[in-house]
């Protein structure tokens, strides 16, 4: 009976048009069939644009409404490309850099450079794509970091080269570092904390290592510090949080994790000490390749979601950590809603969601995405009474059509187009998004 209605509240157009602010939908909304058939909190997003191929051990962060994916692992190759996600219109993005270098490769510009460039091809093998690298925002928001990972021959085409892709400018630089450098590798974490990049763990693929190493943001300087108390063991594809002037470490391991619950660790970074958490309630068991979504609205709520625990089996349940209490609870899914058990995935928090991106479920990869709703937002009074009206609009008298309040008639007219409420129009030209390509060029 709501089809249009339906149709039109999911339309990318109408959530970003002045049409649907009047009518106070929240521009970070977008509506699914799923939203009305069921009560789960689960969601598969339909998409639009360019959608990635399918990946695992890629990474995703969020800048304002947009995130942002590079990388991942499928079929024997690794990706070196850069998708954008509207998290509000639900559609990809490919995102074609400015200078044409992608992260493996550097400008050629002398002859210098070029052997430069075939020392380093041949050491790191930087033209491959890779997968399982580091990846965070700058203090201030305005670039990516990228560092690490390995490309498809994992342990023997590490890389070890910082790169920065600018947002605004849309291009990759090669950052030519001082100080003491961190090893190639993968698994790694790497967070921004007041102009320093912490990098913590990682491996070789053949050592595991739980070094920190600190870049200086302004001074372009790397740096291998000492920490104090009880520092993590040796692990890689953990995940990191950062709550004040804590650097929270949780899960991670070697290629499976340790037998026993989940753990949990902190640096504090201004006296570099490392301190072992004791968490209590329902405790997950160990884990490696999860992710851990951090509320923007709450920083010390920490979402986990997915990877392989200390059995060996892929796992799709959502657990919270929260730090101020350092207390551990299950949110139970409803069958048949949530994303499947997988691992080397991604996720992110937006606006009250926490959305899943790509992984692996042990049989193949993943290019879908899942959105969890953490709190039931109802409909408000506005759209109630439009679809009271399109139910009945047939048994309406045309004189009380036009009585209606001004914003209720451009409801009306739009879902209804044949019907109107007054000898004025109230018709408006929704701007065209003019990306019917799904193809940005950066």
């Amino acid at each position: 009976m709501f089809d249009d209605l339906f149709k039109l509240l999911r339309s990318p157009r109408w959530v970003s048009s002045p049409i649907a602010r009047r009518f106070g939908f929240s521009s970070e909304l977008s509506y699914e069939e799923d939203d009305l058939d069921t009560p789960s909190n689960w969601t598969k997003i339909s998409t639009s644009g360019h959608r990635p191929p399918v990946r695992s051990g890629h990474s995703s962060l969020v800048v304002d409404d947009m995130m942002y994916v590079f990388g991942g692992y499928n079929d024997g190759n690794c990706h070196n490309d850069i998708y954008a996600f509207d998290l509000v219109r639900h559609r990809w993005q490919y995102i074609k850099t400015s200078n044409g270098i992608h992260p493996g490769r550097i400008p050629m510009q002398s002859i210098a450079l070029c052997l430069k460039i075939f020392i380093l091809t041949a050491l790191l093998c930087l033209t491959d794509g890779r997968a399982s690298h580091a990846w965070c925002t700058s203090t201030d928001k305005t670039n990516l970091y990228l560092f690490g990972g390995s490309g498809p021959h994992w342990g023997q085409t590490n890389m070890g080269k910082l790169l920065q892709f600018n947002i605004r400018d849309k291009n990759w630089t090669v950052i030519e570092a001082k100080g003491k450098q961190p090893p190639p590798g993968y698994g790694q974490s790497l967070c921004a904390i007041n102009n320093k990049l912490y990098l913590f763990g990682g491996t070789s693929g053949h050592v595991y290592v739980n070094d920190l190493y600190v870049y200086d943001e302004m001074t372009k300087v790397w740096e291998k510090v000492e920490t104090n108390g009880k520092r993590p063991s040796p692990r890689y594809k953990h995940q990191v949080a950062i709550v004040t002037n804590r650097m929270y470490v949780i899960g991670g391991g070697l290629y499976d994790p340790p037998k026993g619950p989940i753990s949990t660790y902190y640096l504090d970074v201004d006296t570099l000490e490392w301190h072992d958490v004791e968490c209590s309630g329902d405790i997950p068991r160990s884990r490696i390749a999860h992710t851990i979504s951090q509320l923007s609205s709450d920083p010390y709520r920490l979402i986990m979601f997915g990877g392989r625990d200390d059995s060996g089996s892929r796992q799709n349940e959502l657990s919270e950590l929260n730090l101020r209490t350092n207390e551990w609870k299950i949110y139970y899914n409803e069958e048949g809603h949530q994303p499947d058990a997988r691992d080397f995935h991604t996720s992110v928090f937006h606006n009250d969601h926490i959305f899943v991106f790509g992984g692996s479920n042990g049989v193949e990869r993943n290019n879908d995405v899942f959105r969890y709703t953490m709190t039931y937002q109802p409909s408000t009074l506005l759209i109630l009474a439009m679809q009271v009206l399109h139910q009945n609009i047939e048994h309406i008298a045309k004189e009380d059509l036009e009585a209606l309040p001004f914003d209720l008639k451009i409801g009306v007219e739009n879902i209804n187009p044949d019907v109107k409420c007054s000898h004025n129009p109230t018709w408006y030209v929704l701007e065209d998004q003019n990306q019917e390509n799904g193809t940005l060029d950066m």
